[in-house]
């Protein structure tokens, strides 16, 4: 079976998309998952399946969590090692680079040449930023709380739906995901 990371977009920010974790897993279990896990609050789901499609969990995630919360919630699905691979790979978008502002927006597919033209040629900084694939790495030298480079403007530009994690988030998940993979399972 194979571990998967779900992230799910929006999930408990501001007053719109709030879900409680423990109904959120079971909605999970619900599906067929195995080992279900949350991590933080904000939408992050770590699961078993023998399923290998990304896409079609991701269509069957968001079916049922509009089935059972009314609410239609976009997601993005990766595995263990593709999520590894990225905090492995690290960005080298600042040799200084604070953790703490530091990125990954995941996206549902790879823009295409154009939506990174379109980016490349919007963006005035400060933040850097660069696209792996499915991925665009961010870094927010003043913090993205006053940036203008928002999720919306990332993906208007690239013509693709994502969900960002920082960095720190995002080596959280990867050993959760660990434990699930050696057996080891408690939720949060």
């Amino acid at each position: 079976m194979t571990v998967f990371i779900s992230m799910l977009r929006a999930v408990n920010v501001g007053s719109t998309s709030r879900i409680k974790m423990e109904p959120l897993r079971a909605a999970y279990e619900g599906l067929g998952f195995k080992d279900v896990r949350s991590l933080l609050q904000s939408g992050n789901v770590l699961f078993r399946t023998s399923i290998k499609d990304s896409r079609q969990l991701a269509r069957r995630i968001k079916q049922e969590l509009e089935r059972k919360f009314g609410l239609e919630i976009e997601g993005v699905i990766r595995t263990l090692p593709e999520l590894a691979s990225i905090v492995d790979r690290s960005p080298v978008l600042s040799p200084r680079a604070d953790p703490a502002k530091l990125l990954v927006m995941f996206l549902a597919g790879v823009p295409d040449a154009q939506g990174q033209a379109r980016l490349v040629k919007a963006h005035k900084g400060p933040e850097m930023l660069e696209i792996r694939g499915p991925e665009v790495y961010l870094y927010y030298p003043e913090g993205v709380g006053r940036s203008k480079l928002t999720t919306a403007v990332l993906e208007r530009h690239l013509g693709a739906v994502g969900t960002a994690r920082n960095w720190n988030t995002l080596t959280k998940l990867v050993e959760a995901a660990r434990d699930i993979e050696r057996g080891e399972n408690a939720a949060e």
